[in-house]
């Protein structure tokens, strides 16, 4: 359930700063879960005959993170920014 809600929040999270580039739903939520699952391509602007280069730098750099996110695992990447994790005991 934690992994479930983890995925889902970070979808979430990145599918409103996507769809803040105003493009539609399809391609928003697409190029999000083809980042973040490494599906492939997506539907719509991001199809197999598309491209992300329509996306601003921002939106990249935001997929770009969620795509370390689905490649690294979200427990790993999640534990980079707790500082705990950082401190010496």
């Amino acid at each position: 359930m934690i992994f479930l809600s983890a995925f889902f929040s970070l979808f979430a999270v990145l599918f409103l700063f996507t769809t803040l580039d105003g493009f539609d739903l399809t391609t928003s939520a697409t190029a999000v879960l083809a980042c973040i699952s490494n599906i492939g391509p997506g539907l719509e602007m991001v199809g197999p005959m598309g491209s992300f280069a329509g996306f601003s730098d921002p939106v990249k750099i935001a997929l770009s993170f969620g795509m370390l996110f689905g490649r690294l695992e979200i427990f790993p990447m999640m534990m980079l920014f707790v500082p705990s994790t950082w401190r010496r005991t």
